[in-house]
């Protein structure tokens, strides 16, 4: 017999034989029980039920968590193959996706352009950009974010985050939190009311910080469970999206690696629709609080990004190779320069962004050679059509197409 949802087998099995599987299910060897509390939900308003999250750990379970940990021992392995000077800036590139994600699912406009402006002045007194540092701060240090202690962390984060673009109706009129009703609705029903009052607020954010430091159950289920709980209490009228999904996404990057964890809300963006039906389906009065096939579509996400950057990594380091083979022709013997050059804006075009623009800065950076080197060298490399100049005031320029073609043709 397979694994159904208790919703499904409610109909199937009638009142009696359902009620037994719920108790089998909860009493299992390989059953899991929360101590979090959550009141059931049906069209559109609250039950007076109240239910106590719990999950099975069935093989389908088991055999994600496994997935999920074979892929980010295999991105860790492919990281450490990348040139150096290209590991910073492919990170940066996952970190602006992973941005611009979180904004999609929230209906927040934002470009790629003024994401990577405003990762690019972290650390400036008066950045350009400011409505977005501190939400490229928190994925750029994402893997440093420490475990919450307490629950004055949550609006800590808040502060951090989103303080600065949510509106003034909306900002937290409790002493930390909200204390005000707030619903979910989908444009044609409602699909979630948060806990009311403050009070309660705390109490079940205690509980949940109580849980994630519950060592007893294994660590992806326990931070996906953390995710839910905290976006079932909805602490804050506006911002609960993107702060639930960076909580989960700053534990993921501790117990997994950065990389993992950063793609986490982009892997959701591409399937919304899965992620918000595992969210809706836990309170259904019939679900009795089962989270196990919530578990497994959040693993399954988590594994489709992972995936795509494991994908990503093989691509472009098989056309690495080729970059070197053709970096380590004879025509370049005596042009160690020119060649060293050519190869780093080759290099960031395949691994971080195609049509890359260099400015003459960037590549004495890159280079750590002298203007005057740079100067000389990108004279030469331009002359001989490999890149071309766009920009005279500063100097900057970029690989040509053909350049690209002959050495990596698609």
């Amino acid at each position: 017999m397979s694994y159904e949802k208790l919703t499904k087998l409610y109909y199937k099995l009638g009142a009696v034989s359902y009620n037994n599987e719920v108790t089998k299910r909860k009493n299992s060897y390989g059953s899991y029980s929360t101590s979090l509390m959550i009141r059931g939900f049906r069209k559109g308003h609250l039950t007076n039920d109240s239910f106590e999250l719990f999950y099975v750990n069935t093989h389908d379970l088991m055999d994600l968590n496994s997935e999920v940990l074979l892929n980010s021992s295999k991105i860790s392995t492919l990281i450490s193959k990348l040139p150096v000077f290209v590991v910073e800036p492919y990170f940066n590139k996952l970190i602006i996706n992973e941005a611009q994600s979180n904004n999609e699912i929230e209906g927040i406009r934002s470009t790629k352009k003024e994401l990577k402006e405003a990762l690019s002045e972290l650390g400036q007194s008066e950045p350009k950009n400011k409505r977005f540092v501190g939400l490229m701060k928190m994925y750029r240090y994402i893997e440093q974010i420490k475990s919450f202690e307490n629950v004055q962390g949550f609006r800590t984060l808040y502060d951090s985050l989103v303080a600065d673009e949510i509106k003034t109706e909306d900002i937290p009129d409790g002493e930390l939190f909200r204390k005000g009703y707030v619903e979910v609705n989908d444009g044609n029903v409602t699909t979630h009311i948060g806990v009311s009052t403050e009070e309660r607020i705390i109490e079940a954010l205690g509980a949940l910080l109580n849980y994630l430091q519950n060592e007893s159950h294994p660590a992806l289920y326990r931070y996906m469970v953390g995710h839910y709980y905290y976006e079932y209490i909805h602490p804050f009228y506006d911002g609960n999206g993107r702060t639930g999904r960076l909580i989960v996404g700053s534990y993921l990057s501790r117990y997994l690696e950065k990389y993992s964890a950063i793609t986490f809300s982009y892997a959701v963006n591409k399937d919304k629709s899965k992620y918000y039906k595992a969210l809706e389906e836990i309170p259904s009065p019939l679900n009795q609080g089962e989270m196990t096939f919530y578990l497994i579509n959040m693993l399954e996400l988590l594994s489709t990004g992972q995936k795509g950057i494991i994908e990503d990594l093989e691509l472009n380091l098989m056309k690495h190779e080729r970059i070197n083979e053709y970096i380590n022709k004879d025509i370049w013997e005596n042009l160690k320069e020119e060649s060293e050059l050519l190869y780093f804006m080759i290099s960031i075009n395949v691994f971080v962004h195609e049509q890359e623009i260099f400015s003459v800065q960037k590549l004495m950076e890159l280079s750590n050679k002298t203007r005057h080197i740079v100067n000389r060298v990108m004279a030469y490399l331009e002359q001989e059509g490999y890149v071309e100049m766009v920009s005279k005031k500063p100097k900057a320029y970029k690989i040509c197409d053909d350049c690209l073609e002959s050495i990596l043709p698609s």
